[in-house]
């Protein structure tokens, strides 16, 4: 069965390559919705083919589309301090044929891009550099990142088109985590191990490989609260590092801490990573770590047919108001 959902993002606007987020409602005299209203329609025109990067243009112009990512967007429009738009999102040559219900009226498509529509909203908050984003998951896909990489290509290249250097837009999106739903999720039985490692130099000094990985289970008594109990630590320290621009829980650290749930003996032997494994009702196997916790959060709405919009608007409303508070924004979502 596929599912469907949707996964939350928090996004900051830089201009060019510069490191200091502006404020959503004044990018140098203009409003970051109006930019990025611009710039999805100029993404609708055409179908954006490979990695936006120079490397990527020149593999597509060198080798053809063969193999290679495909995005459209379309259906842009703005509602209250909303952006709502569909997103066409797949891989040239990824199907060889679309059969029909009836013989001789199959479709050879390896030639083209089989991709499925996701929706994505972008909202904006009065004043303040952090806005929210919503982006639709389909099974296991979620095009947040092209969208992001091809918004930031075709600004730059507005702004440097012809004998041109203007100013042009950086967006960057982090996932938006949520304390609560992840300890809900070790609860419900998604985690059932802790995976521990230590590494070791080789004899010529020249790499670091692995010299003991150790699995435990979470099913022995007590090992499940302390695992999340360790978790939450994590979230709300790399929370607070954010805020006064100091260093988060390492992995190393995290290690430490799991390996002493397991047990003294373990706790001994100098793991230097560990991490706690989720498979999520799709079956894929995530890994939660100090450095990597928040590409666990796929809220499901649906099974085998798309939710229709309204619904689906709704719940990212629903969920949006209930953790943006613990990201520090303050938006205002429209009721519908």
């Amino acid at each position: 069965m596929t599912s469907y959902g949707y996964r939350l993002f928090t996004f900051q606007v830089f201009r060019g390559s510069k490191r200091t987020p502006l404020d959503l409602a004044d990018c140098k005299g203009e409003s970051y919705q109006e930019i990025a209203e611009s710039l999805l329609k100029i993404l609708s025109v055409g179908t954006a083919v490979g990695d936006p990067t120079d490397d990527g243009q020149a593999e597509v112009e060198a080798e053809g589309t063969f193999g290679k990512p495909a995005l459209r967007v379309e259906e842009v429009r703005t509602v209250e301090n909303t952006i709502r738009a569909t997103v066409w999102a797949g891989k040239f040559g990824s199907h060889e044929k679309a059969i029909g219900d009836a013989a001789g009226s199959d479709t050879d498509i390896k030639d083209k891009a089989a991709s499925n529509l996701f929706r994505v909203i972008f909202t904006f908050p009065e004043e303040g550099d952090i806005g929210i984003l919503a982006v639709e998951s389909i099974g296991r896909s979620c095009p947040v990142a092209p969208l992001i990489r091809w918004m930031t290509k075709k600004s730059r290249d507005e702004a440097t088109e012809g004998n041109n250097e203007g100013v042009w837009w950086r967006i960057s999106a982090s996932p938006l985590a949520d304390e609560d739903r992840l300890a809900e999720m070790i609860r419900e039985g998604q985690a059932q191990t802790l995976v521990l490692v230590r590494h070791a130099i080789t004899a010529g000094r020249t790499r670091t490989v692995k010299d003991v990985e150790i699995t435990a289970s979470l099913a022995v008594s007590g090992r499940l609260e302390k695992t999340v109990q360790v978790v939450q630590g994590w979230y709300r320290r790399n929370k607070q590092a954010e805020g006064i621009e100091e260093a988060g829980v390492t992995n190393e650290q995290g290690a430490r801490q799991l390996a002493a749930i397991v047990g003294p003996q373990i706790a001994d032997m100098d793991m230097d990573d560990g991490w706690v494994q989720i498979e999520d009702p799709d079956g894929q196997v995530k890994r939660v770590k100090p450095t990597q916790m928040t590409d666990v959060f796929t809220y499901r709405l649906s099974e085998d047919h798309p939710p229709v919009t309204p619904r689906f608007y709704a719940a990212v409303r629903e969920t949006a108001l209930g953790i943006q508070p613990a990201a520090k924004v303050g938006i205002d979502w429209p009721v519908s």
